[in-house]
């Protein structure tokens, strides 16, 4: 989303998602009114290959900042010209970042209304203009023509709009080491997104004795479907995607079915985009972001 990047439109895209155990690259092809098609999805190891390697060409690009290299903020439109939005909304997040503002790469994208007057509401990705510099270093480094720099929320928006339980309000869940990610999603609208300090280790850590951790995590998602349907004025979320996870984690789909009273299901990249075969499974959930930051369809605002 990021807006110093170019406003150009490809028919295919390349998302390259480097991560601390390696670099997911998915290739997707958009024709016409065809479901999207996966024409590439592998995952290296280690660190970014080099340009020989890659042999990325002309292909355009995307990629995702790690989640803790940006804030997500939402907030009130200013009511400006649009030719002055930018600026109003530099004043008005000054105050909730940490970091001098002239040093903020921003961009920002529509929130649905909210409120009991149904009040518009923006949503604004920001980020320190080091951590982009260093972003776009690595990917040319690699041979990368780099036209977008997403976030993973946004990545996980474009996969929900691509599961028909997005029609009636989808819940998904994206679990790193440490944390889980949760958005929720309807008609290819993100709502809500927040994260918790629950990741896959912990959830092995208690397979033996789950319950506990499932009430927990629980929890977390009732009080997101709650703002979710009293903020939005929304019916209630009845469909929980879950990602991939490199673990076994025994019984988490049904104790969350159980719990929430809702239908849950682990996804996988075929749910998504037209494939031949799934990623390895030990890093399916990095190659998902991939794709989903390569089926990405808006163009920059700012």
């Amino acid at each position: 989303m990021l807006a110093f990047l170019s406003k150009k439109h490809s028919a295919t895209l390349t998302g390259i998602v480097p991560g601390n155990e390696g670099t997911a690259i998915a290739r997707v092809l958009r024709s016409g009114k065809q479901p999207p098609a996966l024409q590439d999805c592998h995952f290296d190891s280690g660190e970014l290959p080099e340009p020989d390697e890659l042999k990325l060409g002309s292909q355009t690009c995307t990629t995702l900042l790690p989640v803790g290299d940006y804030q997500l903020l939402v907030v009130d439109a200013p009511e400006v010209p649009a030719d002055e939005m930018a600026a109003a909304i530099r004043w008005r997040i000054q105050e909730l970042i940490d970091f001098n503002i002239d040093d903020a790469v921003l961009d920002i994208f529509d929130a649905p209304p909210s409120g009991p007057a149904n009040s518009k509401q923006l949503y604004v990705v920001v980020a320190h203009s080091d951590v982009v510099r260093q972003r776009i270093e690595l990917l040319e480094q690699a041979g990368a023509r780099l036209e977008y720099i997403d976030i993973p929320e946004l990545a996980m928006r474009n996969i929900a709009a691509c599961l028909p339980e997005d029609e009636a309000g989808l819940i998904s869940l994206y679990f790193s080491e440490e944390q889980c990610l949760i958005t929720i999603t309807h008609n290819s609208e993100l709502y809500l997104t927040r994260s918790i300090d629950i990741g896959y280790r912990e959830l092995q850590e208690e397979s033996a004795s789950p319950q506990a951790l499932c009430n927990r995590l629980a929890l977390e998602i009732q009080r997101s479907m709650d703002y979710y349907e009293h903020n939005y004025h929304q019916a209630t979320a009845r469909h929980i995607a879950v990602y991939p996870v490199p673990v076994t984690l025994f019984g988490l789909t049904d104790a969350l079915q159980q719990t929430l009273g809702v239908t849950v299901r682990m996804i996988d990249v075929k749910d998504i985009v037209d494939c031949d075969a799934n990623p390895d499974d030990l890093h399916a959930a990095d190659c998902l972001l991939a794709v989903g930051s390569a089926l990405r369809t808006e163009e920059v605002t700012l």
